[in-house]
C-alpha cells in the first residue's frame, strides 16, 4: 500500500508575481518534482487572496485559518495511509491535534519562527531559549513548540538553524533534525534577453522582497561612499508586513546610481543574474538565503551579512563603510568572465528518499 504524501503549504499555488519569498519558491519546487504528492494550498479551499499585502493582524487570522482547514481535510484520513508534509510552522495545520492521532508528520523549516520574532518583534530583548516556552502568540511560540515536539523529522536548510532549535528545545532528540540545504531551486531557464546594460558598467545586484529584514538600506548607506564606477540593481517588490513603507524609505535614500527593477522571475531574473558583477546580500536575517545560491549559480561574486545563509565575502553590513570598502575592492578587481555553476536538483529526491525510509509502504 502507497502511503499519500498531504503536502500543506501556505505559499504554493500563487503567481510568480506574488512576491513570497523562499517559502514559496520551496513549495512550487517540490511541487514541481512530486506532481503526485496531494497539495493542500489556499487555492483548494477558496483562502488566501494577496498575501503579501496583509497586515501582522490580517496575516495571523489567515494562518488560524489555513491551519483549521488543513487539520480538518487531513483529519479525513486514516493516519494508517497517509504522511503529512507541512511547508510551513506558523501556516502549518495543528501540529498537537494531528500527534494526538498518530499521524506522522515531518516538517520543513524555512525560519525559525521563534527566533525571527524575538529579533525583529522583541528587538532581541529575549533570547529565543527562553522565548520557546512562552504561551504567547500562539502561532509562534507554541506552534513551533508542538512542530517540534509532534514532527517524526525536521527539515532545515542549514547547520545553524538545527544548533538553534537544540538550544531552544533541549528535549528534542537531535537525529529528528536532517540538514538539507535546497540549492537554486529556481526553474531552469535560458539566460536571454536584452538587460540593457553597456558591457562596460559594473552592476551591483540585489535580488529580494522589500521588507525591513532585508537590509537593503544598508547597500544604500554604503553606496555614497564607494568611490568605484557602478550601478545597484534592487530587484523586489514590497511583501508582507511594513513593505510598503520599507520600500518608500528605500527611495527616499537612493542615490542617481540606483535602479528599482520591481519582482523578477524567469528569464529576465537569470538574465540579469548573469549580467550582474557582484550580488550582495545585506540581511538581517536569512535562514538559508535561496536568492544567493541563484546568483553562485550563475557565476556572481558575492556579498553577505553575517545570517544562516552567509556565503562569499561576509562583512558587518551594518558597518557602512567596511560594506563600501568591500564593495570598491570588488570593483578593482573588475568584470571578470563568469563561468555559471552546475547546480544538484536533488533536494526534492532526498526528502522523498526521506519519507520512503521513514514510513516505507507496505
Amino acid at each position: 500500500m502507497n502511503r499519500e504524501i498531504l503536502y500543506t503549504a501556505a505559499h504554493a499555488g500563487f503567481p510568480d508575481t506574488e512576491p513570497l519569498g523562499g517559502g514559496k519558491a520551496v513549495a512550487d519546487y517540490l511541487c514541481r518534482q512530486h506532481p503526485q504528492w496531494t497539495v493542500l494550498s489556499p487555492a483548494r479551499f477558496g483562502i488566501g487572496g494577496r498575501l503579501a499585502e496583509m497586515s501582522e493582524i490580517q496575516y495571523a487570522r489567515f494562518c488560524r485559518e489555513f491551519e483549521r482547514v488543513t487539520t480538518a481535510e487531513i483529519l479525513k484520513r486514516d493516519p494508517a495511509t497517509c504522511v503529512v508534509l507541512s511547508n510551513d510552522i506558523s501556516e502549518g495545520p495543528d501540529f498537537a491535534a494531528l500527534g494526538a492521532r498518530g499521524y506522522k508528520i515531518v516538517t520543513i523549516f524555512h525560519v525559525d519562527v521563534v527566533e525571527y520574532f524575538t529579533k525583529f518583534y522583541l528587538r532581541g530583548w529575549v533570547k529565543p531559549a527562553t522565548a520557546a516556552k512562552l504561551p504567547w502568540p500562539r502561532i509562534v511560540f507554541r506552534k513551533q513548540r508542538d512542530c517540534v515536539r509532534y514532527s517524526a523529522r525536521l527539515v532545515v536548510p542549514s547547520a545553524p538553524m538545527r544548533e538553534m532549535i537544540l538550544r531552544c528545545y533541549s528535549w528534542c532528540d537531535a537525529e529528528k533534525i536532517v540538514v538539507l540545504p535546497w540549492g537554486n531551486v529556481a526553474p531552469s531557464v535560458a539566460a536571454v534577453g536584452d538587460h540593457g546594460y553597456s558591457p562596460d558598467e559594473f552592476i551591483i545586484m540585489t535580488l529580494s522582497r522589500l521588507s525591513p529584514e532585508k537590509g537593503i538600506e544598508r547597500l544604500l548607506a554604503a553606496l555614497p561612499l564607494v568611490r568605484g564606477t557602478c550601478r545597484a540593481l534592487i530587484c523586489g517588490a514590497p511583501a508582507y508586513m511594513k513593505g510598503k513603507r520599507y520600500a518608500a524609505k528605500l527611495r527616499r535614500m537612493a542615490d542617481r546610481r540606483v535602479e528599482f527593477l520591481g519582482h523578477v522571475t524567469g528569464e529576465r531574473k537569470a538574465a540579469l543574474l548573469r549580467r550582474a558583477d557582484l550580488f550582495v546580500s545585506p540581511s538581517l536575517h536569512e535562514s538559508y538565503g535561496l536568492t544567493i545560491a541563484e546568483a553562485e549559480a550563475a557565476g556572481c561574486r558575492i556579498i553577505s551579512h553575517h545570517h544562516y545563509g552567509a556565503t562569499g565575502t561576509v562583512v558587518d553590513c551594518a558597518d557602512r563603510r567596511m560594506l563600501a570598502a568591500t564593495i570598491d575592492a570588488a570593483i578593482a578587481v573588475g568584470r571578470t568572465q563568469k563561468e555559471a555553476r552546475p547546480v544538484s536538483s536533488s533536494a526534492a529526491t532526498q526528502l522523498a528518499d526521506l519519507l520512503a525510509r521513514l514510513f516505507p509502504a507496505t
